[in-house]
């Protein structure tokens, strides 16, 4: 369980992350969380869940779902309380991209567990120091990490969208 701490680097630091990295990462996420539970099912939380809980889907022989628990600022009502019927009975890793708080996490686990999932366990690729952990991380650190599903290309190059970046 756990993951390692981040190379060296202030809160203010920067790292960007390359599809090759990110690749690599998951990878050795994934041969952890395998060796340790069994996921049935990854339910990847919207939005920077869905890369990596689709990219640690494969590793770990799971079947892949995307899911939103959070209600957007261009949302008009509140996301619905619903269930993930394919979750009954099985196990399930719930995943995130950054965690600060957790509550993203604790609210998709509870959406999960709502839905007659067996055992729920949750991952993410980032956590912040002194923040709640989940059960499986890749790295610790105060960085801001840009992930390459941040960026947008246009005819000029890549273009960081500030509302995106996982922070």
């Amino acid at each position: 369980m756990g993951g390692v701490p981040a190379p060296a680097g202030g809160a203010g630091a920067v790292r960007e992350l390359t599809w090759l990295e990110f690749g690599s990462i998951v990878r050795d996420l994934g041969a952890r969380i395998a060796a340790g539970f069994q996921p049935d099912v990854v339910l990847g939380v919207a939005r920077g869940g869905i890369f990596v809980g689709g990219a640690l889907a494969a590793p770990v022989r799971a079947e892949f779902l995307p899911v939103r628990v959070e209600k957007r600022s261009r949302d008009r009502r509140a996301v619905p309380t619903f269930r993930v019927p394919e979750a009954r009975g099985k196990n399930v890793l719930v995943v995130d991209d950054v965690t600060n708080s957790g509550e993203t996490l604790a609210k998709a686990k509870a959406l999960a567990k709502r839905s007659g999932a067996r055992e729920v366990q949750s991952a993410a690729l980032v956590v912040r120091p002194g923040g709640s952990r989940p059960e499986w991380f890749a790295l610790e650190t105060a960085q801001l990490i840009v992930f390459p599903w941040d960026y947008q290309l246009d005819a000029g190059g890549p273009i960081v969208d500030p509302g995106t970046v996982g922070v």
